[in-house]
C-alpha cells in the first residue's frame, strides 16, 4: 500500500454516519470515517506510522473531512477520531485545524474530536492532547470507554464533553446483566458530571430499547444508520422506535407531573388573592414618592440575622444541618471577615450528594468546593422599592431565593421575598406590561412583513412556472406540484425547440425553504431554459455542468444548492442526467415492469448543482425504442421520504408496486392514482417539503 500515491490521487473518501438523539429522535450529527476505496483506513494508518508520516496522513484526512462538510453545507456536529501520535509531530502546536476551519467558515464548537480510550499512551499525554484542542473550543469525546483501559480515573482526568461507550460493551446488552450495571453507572455518572453519553454500535432493537430505558443521550451503529458517502437519515425504525418509547413515557408520568405541578403551586404565594392590583399599584406609586422625597426605607431596615457557616465546613456536616432544621433551606457562606463568599440551599446540596457517583465525589468537599457564587446580593442602604425591582429581574430559578444585604461589603442579614411582595407585585405588573405591549407591536411588525414579502415572493414564483402540462410531439403528461409552504423549493419546467415541439422536462430540488430558497428556484429556472435550448445538440452531462457552474458563479455567495435531473426527447428515444436527484421511474406497457432508468447502482448519478468545489462529473443515459403507452415518473424527495405514523417512509419500492399496479390510460390517471395511495400512507402527517410529481407518457403519435 502507497501512501504517497494514495494522498496524490485522493483515494481517501469521507463516510457519514449518523448519530440520533435518544431524546427525540433527530439526527445530532454524524461521525465521519476516513475510508479507501470503501475499506477501512487502520491499516493505512498503522502503514504511516511505522514510516513517520501519520501527520501528514491525519492532516490530509482532516482536510478532506472538513472540505467535504463545507461543501455540503452540513450544520450539525461533526465527529472526527483523531490519532494520540499526531502530538509527537512539531506541526502539531501551529493550530492546522483551527486554520482549516477558518478557510471552510465552520464553527469549531460544532467539532468533536474523538480520542480512543483504548490507546495505551500515558494519561499527561492524552490530558496534554485533550488540553491543546479544548483551548481553541473544541469538544472532546473520549472513544471506546468500557474497553480495555477503561476507568473513571481517566475520564476525570480529561474531563471530555461526550464518552463513546464501547460497541463491546453494547453488544447483547438486553441480556447481560454485568454489561447493563456498567452502563446504568456510565449513565448516571455522565448525567451528574454534565457529560453527554453516546452507545456505540447499536445494531439490534433489543440493544437500543434498553439504552432508551437507562437514559443514554445519543446512539450510533448500524440499526441507526450506516457509514454512506453523503450524510443519510436514520432508519425507519429507530426512529419509530424511539417516538413510540417517548410516547409511552409521557402518558405513565403524565398523572404524576400534575400532582407536582399543584404542589409547587400551592408552594409559591398567590399574590392577588393576598392583596388587589389597585392595591398594589396605589401602594408602588405612593413608594416611588416616597423614594423621590428621600423618605423610603431602606432594605437594610428588614434584613434578618439569617443563618451563616464558614467555607470550610464540611458538606455532609451542613447537609445533616438542613435534615435537623426542616424550617432551614437556605444558608449564607461568610469568612471570618465577615464577607459574603457564595450561598447554599438544601436542594442544590442533596443534588450534590445525591445518586451513586454524586456522594462519591462530594462528600469529602467543603462548602466552598460546591456553593453558589452567583446570588443576588445589595447594600443596606437601597430604597426598598429599588430592591424590588432588581429582585424581579432574576431568572425563575433564583426569583425566590433571599437577597442578601451587606453594609460596607460586611454581611448585614437577608431579606425573604416575603417581606417584599407588595412591591415585587407591583413592578412586575408595571414592568410587564409595558414589555408585553412592546413586544406585540414589533411581532406584528414582523409579521405583516414577512407576510407581505412572502406574498410578493408567491405571485413572482407562479409566474415563472408553467401552469399547464405539454401533450404534443408524441408524449402526453401531468403534474402535482403543492408547496409546504407559499413559496416552493420545488423548480419544474417544460422545454421546446424552435419549432415550439415539446422536447424536454427539468425537475430540480433547490434546498431549503422560503424566499431565498423560492428566489434561487426562478434563477435556476432562467439558466436551466437558456442552458437547455441552447445546446439541443450537446449531451446532456456537458448541459448539467455548464448549468451547475453558471448557477455557481450567478448566485454568489447564497449557500442554497440544487439536485435535479434532465429528460429530453428525440422520437421513440429518451436522454437522463442526474445530478444528485431522485431516481426516474419507467414502466413498460407491455410488460407491466417498472424499472429505474439507468439502472439501480445510480452510477451515472452526479453530485448536488451549484456548489463550487464539488465534483461535476456526471454519466448521461439513454433508453432506445420506448414503445407507445410506456410511461416516465419524476418526482423530488418529498414523494419517497415522507413517513406514516409509524415513522416509516414511503421509499421508492413501494411507489415502484404502486406505479406497476396502475392499469391507468392516461398520465393524469396515473398521476391521480400514485397521489391517492400517498395521501392514504401519510394520512395524519403532514407535509415537510415541497412535493412535486411529473407523469410522461409516449403516445408514437408525432405532429
Amino acid at each position: 500500500m502507497n501512501i504517497e500515491k494514495n494522498l496524490e490521487e485522493k483515494e481517501i473518501i469521507p463516510f457519514f454516519q449518523p448519530i440520533v438523539s435518544l431524546e427525540n429522535g433527530d439526527i445530532f450529527g454524524y461521525e465521519v470515517f476516513s475510508r479507501i476505496k470503501e475499506k477501512s483506513v487502520a491499516e493505512f494508518f498503522e502503514l504511516a506510522d511505522k514510516s513517520e508520516k501519520i501527520w501528514k496522513l491525519e492532516k490530509f484526512c482532516r482536510k478532506t473531512i472538513l472540505k467535504t462538510v463545507s461543501h455540503l453545507g452540513l450544520k450539525t456536529n461533526i465527529f472526527i477520531n483523531i490519532n494520540p501520535e499526531i502530538i509527537f509531530d512539531e506541526d502539531f502546536y501551529q493550530g492546522y485545524t483551527l486554520k482549516l476551519l477558518k478557510k471552510y467558515n465552520i464553527d469549531s464548537r460544532k467539532i468533536i474530536l474523538e480520542i480512543t480510550e483504548k490507546c495505551s499512551q500515558e494519561k499527561k499525554i492524552l490530558n496534554e492532547i485533550t488540553e491543546h484542542y479544548r483551548i481553541q473550543n473544541f469538544n472532546i469525546a473520549l472513544d471506546n470507554v468500557g474497553a480495555a483501559y477503561s476507568g473513571l480515573e481517566r475520564i476525570c482526568s480529561m474531563n471530555p464533553n461526550f464518552i463513546k461507550i464501547d460497541m463491546k460493551i453494547i453488544r447483547g446488552i438486553e441480556s447481560d446483566t454485568l454489561k447493563q450495571s456498567m452502563v446504568k453507572s456510565l449513565v448516571q455518572f455522565c448525567n451528574e458530571t454534565g457529560i453527554s453519553s453516546v452507545a456505540v454500535g447499536v445494531e439490534t432493537a433489543q440493544e437500543l430499547d434498553f439504552l432508551l430505558s437507562v437514559g443514554v443521550q445519543f446512539a450510533q451503529g448500524f440499526f441507526i444508520g450506516i457509514p454512506n458517502k453523503l450524510p443519510e437519515k436514520v432508519s425507519a425504525e429507530s426512529y419509530a422506535r424511539i417516538i413510540a418509547y417517548k410516547k409511552n413515557l409521557k402518558e405513565l408520568t403524565k398523572n404524576k407531573n400534575k400532582d407536582e405541578e399543584k404542589i409547587q403551586t400551592s408552594k409559591k404565594p398567590d399574590l392577588n388573592k393576598e392583596k388587589g392590583i389597585k392595591s398594589f399599584l396605589e401602594d408602588f406609586r405612593n413608594a416611588e414618592e416616597a423614594v423621590e422625597n428621600g423618605n423610603s426605607s431602606r432594605i437594610g431596615e428588614l434584613a434578618a440575622q439569617g443563618i451563616t457557616v464558614f467555607p470550610d465546613m464540611n458538606v455532609l456536616d451542613l447537609m445533616n444541618f438542613f435534615n435537623s432544621n426542616k424550617e432551614c433551606t437556605f444558608v449564607t457562606v461568610i469568612d471570618l471577615n465577615q464577607q459574603v463568599l457564595g450561598v447554599m440551599t438544601h436542594s442544590v446540596l442533596a443534588d450534590l450528594l445525591g445518586g451513586r457517583f454524586g456522594f462519591g465525589l462530594n462528600y469529602r468537599k467543603t462548602v466552598k468546593e460546591v456553593m453558589i457564587t452567583d446570588f443576588f446580593v445589595v447594600n443596606s442602604a437601597e430604597p426598598v422599592e429599588k430592591v424590588a425591582t432588581k429582585a424581579m429581574l432574576r431568572d425563575e430559578k433564583n426569583l425566590y431565593n433571599p437577597i442578601i444585604v451587606t453594609k460596607k461589603g460586611i454581611y448585614v442579614g437577608v431579606v425573604t421575598i416575603k417581606q417584599l411582595l407588595d412591591t415585587i407585585v407591583s413592578v412586575e405588573v408595571q414592568e410587564k406590561t409595558r414589555e408585553i405591549t412592546k413586544k406585540n407591536r414589533l411581532l406584528q411588525r414582523q409579521q405583516m412583513i414577512q407576510e407581505r414579502d412572502m406574498k410578493m415572493a408567491e405571485l413572482v414564483q407562479k409566474s415563472f412556472y408553467p401552469s399547464k402540462a405539454p401533450c404534443k410531439n408524441g408524449w402526453e403528461s401531468a403534474f402535482i406540484f403543492k408547496p409546504m409552504a407559499s413559496v416552493s423549493g420545488d423548480l419544474y419546467d417544460f422545454y421546446f425547440d424552435k419549432e415550439k415541439k415539446f422536447c424536454g422536462v427539468g425537475l430540480f430540488d433547490v434546498s431549503g425553504h422560503g424566499v431565498a430558497s423560492g428566489l434561487v428556484g426562478i434563477l435556476s429556472k432562467y439558466l436551466a431554459e437558456k442552458i437547455f435550448i441552447k445546446n439541443q445538440n450537446k449531451p446532456l452531462e456537458k448541459l448539467i455542468q455548464e448549468f451547475s457552474e453558471t448557477l455557481a458563479q450567478e448566485k454568489g455567495s447564497v449557500e442554497n444548492y440544487l439536485t435535479g435531473i434532465f429528460l429530453r426527447m428525440n422520437q421513440e428515444k429518451v436522454e437522463y442526467v442526474n445530478g444528485g436527484h431522485t431516481d426516474v421511474l419507467l414502466k413498460n406497457t407491455e410488460t407491466g415492469k417498472v424499472e429505474i432508468l439507468g439502472g439501480k447502482d445510480g452510477k451515472f448519478r452526479g453530485m448536488f448543482l451549484g456548489m463550487p468545489g464539488l465534483p461535476s462529473d456526471c454519466c448521461s443515459t439513454v433508453k432506445n425504442q420506448l414503445e407507445a403507452g410506456d410511461i416516465l415518473v419524476l418526482y423530488t424527495d418529498c414523494l419517497i421520504e415522507s413517513r406514516n405514523g409509524c415513522g416509516e417512509e414511503f421509499g421508492i419500492e413501494r411507489l415502484q408496486k404502486i406505479l406497476q399496479e396502475a392499469n391507468s390510460k392516461t398520465p393524469k390517471e396515473t398521476l391521480s392514482y400514485i397521489a391517492e395511495k400517498f395521501k392514504t400512507y401519510t394520512k395524519g402527517v403532514p407535509l415537510r417539503d415541497d412535493l412535486t410529481i411529473i407523469v410522461l407518457q409516449y403516445t408514437g403519435i408525432f405532429d
